[in-house]
C-alpha cells in the first residue's frame, strides 16, 4: 500500500518500522517520531488502528505558527515544503551548503518549545544571550547561531516583519584561531617537489591570489588581464564587486603558461601518463572536468593520506606545529593540527606580499580582503619563515 506523505518506512534486521518524518531529506528534517502498529494489518485490527491513531496524533502536533511569530518569520524567509510560501529571494541566493548550515539553527529557532511561537518582536537580546550560552561547549556553533539570527532579522526589518534585531547586541564567544595556519616555506617546497602537477598548480595559484578554494576553482585565462587577474569572491559577491589582483611578473607568466599547457596526470593503474587540457580553467581533475570545492579538497586529502609523500608531509607538519604551539602558545583549530589546509595558502600569500614590502592596507586592497582579516594572518609574520626567510624559494617558475 502507498503510505501517507510524511511517513518513513525502514527495514532493519528483517523487521519493518514506521516513522513520522515529514521533513525527511530536506533542510527542515527534525527528530522523527516512531509510529507503532502496522498500516498493512487487516482493517480495524488493533495494530491497524494503533498506527493510524498515532499518525493522526503526530500530524496534529505539527507546528502551525501564528502570524508575526518567529516560526512564521522563518517560513517567510525560507519558504515551506508544501509550497504555501515560496522562499525569499535572499534565501534562494544561498548555496546549498549555506542553506544546510543555516537550517541547523533555523530549525532550532522554529521549535515550538524554543522561540517558534514567540512573537518576532518579543524575542529579546537576553533570550538570545541565553541561547548562545546554551551552546557554550561548542563556541563555533554558538557564534554561527548568532550570525544566522542576525541575517534573518536583517532581512526582516526593511520589509516590516521585525522592528529591531535582538541578535545584534549579543557578542560572540572568543574562539580558537580558525584562519588556518599559513604554510611555511619548507611545506611549499615539499609540495612542489613531491605532489602531482595539478596540486602544485593549486598551491601556486593560492599563494599568488590569496583567494578561497571556492574561487581558485573558478579562475581561468579569461580572468587574466595586463599584470593581474580579476576575481569576484563567491562568498562575498553580494557585497563585493570583482577585484583586480596584481600579480608578480613570474606569477603572471606562469598563469599564461598554464593557459597553453596541459596537466600531465599519472596513476599506477594507468598504462601511461594522461595529458588533460582546458582553456577555461587553471585547475581541473584527471578526467578533465572542472573541480568543485569538495572534489579539490578530496583530491588534496587523498594525496596527503594515501601516498607515502603525503603521509610524510603530514608527520612533519604535526611535529612542526607541535613545536610552534609550545613555543608561541598558539590557539589552533584542530583541523589545522592534522595537515596543511588549502585555506592556509591565503595566509602564505599575504605574508609573501608583506615580505615583498607591501603594507597591510595595500595587501587588503590588492587581494580584496578586509584589513581586519589581513591583520589576522599578520600575527604570524614574526613567528614563521613563510616568505622573508625563503623569498627565493617561493618563486613561481621552476628553475
Amino acid at each position: 500500500m502507498k503510505l501517507p506523505e510524511g511517513v518513513e518506512k525502514v527495514r532493519a534486521k528483517g523487521r519493518t518500522y514506521y516513522y513520522w518524518n515529514p521533513g525527511r531529506k530536506t533542510d527542515r528534517e527534525g527528530e522523527r517520531v516512531r509510529l507503532h502498529g502496522d498500516p498493512t494489518a487487516p482493517a480495524n485490527s488493533p495494530e491497524f488502528r494503533r498506527f493510524w491513531t498515532e499518525l493522526a496524533n503526530a500530524a496534529a502536533c505539527a507546528a502551525s505558527y501564528p502570524a508575526g511569530s518567529v516560526g512564521d518569520l522563518i517560513e517567510r524567509y525560507r519558504g515551506t515544503d508544501d509550497g504555501r510560501r515560496p522562499p525569499s529571494a535572499e534565501w534562494a541566493k544561498l548555496s546549498e551548503s549555506s542553506k544546510s548550515s543555516y537550517s541547523v539553527h533555523l530549525n532550532r529557532f522554529a521549535k515550538p518549545e524554543a522561540w517558534g511561537m514567540l512573537g518576532a518582536n518579543e524575542l529579546t537580546p537576553a533570550a538570545v544571550h541565553a541561547g548562545r550560552d546554551a551552546l557554550k561547549d561548542t563556541p563555533g556553533m554558538a557564534n554561527h547561531m548568532l550570525s544566522v539570527g542576525r541575517t534573518l532579522y536583517n532581512w526582516a526589518i526593511p520589509i516590516g516583519l521585525a522592528s529591531s534585531n535582538p541578535f545584534e547586541p549579543v557578542a560572540p564567544f572568543d574562539t580558537e584561531d580558525r584562519g588556518h595556519v599559513p604554510w611555511p616555506y619548507w611545506v611549499v617546497e615539499y609540495v612542489r617537489e613531491h605532489a602531482s602537477p595539478d596540486l602544485v598548480r593549486m598551491e601556486r595559484l593560492g599563494i599568488a591570489t590569496c583567494q578561497r578554494v571556492s574561487d581558485l576553482i573558478r579562475l581561468g585565462p579569461i580572468h587574466r588581464e595586463r599584470t593581474g587577474i580579476w576575481c569576484r569572491p563567491k562568498k562575498t559577491r553580494r557585497r563585493r564587486r570583482a577585484t583586480f589582483i596584481p600579480l608578480a611578473t613570474v606569477d603572471a607568466l606562469e598563469l599564461d603558461r598554464w593557459a597553453e599547457t596541459p596537466i600531465t596526470f599519472t596513476n599506477t593503474r594507468w598504462k601511461a601518463p594522461i595529458d588533460r587540457f582546458r582553456d577555461d580553467r587553471y585547475l581541473y581533475s584527471p578526467r578533465g572536468v572542472p573541480h568543485s570545492d569538495t572534489s579539490l579538497r578530496a583530491r588534496w586529502m587523498r594525496w596527503l593520506r594515501k601516498t607515502a609523500d603525503g603521509k610524510e608531509l603530514c608527520a612533519k607538519w604535526r611535529k612542526w606545529l607541535t613545536e610552534m604551539v609550545a613555543k608561541y602558545d598558539w590557539d589552533i583549530d584542530p583541523e589545522d593540527a592534522k595537515n596543511p589546509t588549502i585555506h592556509g595558502l591565503r595566509g602564505t600569500g599575504i605574508l609573501t606580499r608583506y615580505a615583498q614590502g607591501y603594507d597591510v592596507d595595500q595587501i587588503a586592497n590588492d587581494v580584496g580582503m578586509s584589513r581586519q582579516m589581513v591583520e589576522r594572518y599578520m600575527r604570524f609574520k614574526d613567528q614563521m619563515q613563510v616568505a622573508a626567510g625563503g623569498r627565493a624559494r617561493l618563486r613561481l617558475i621552476e628553475d
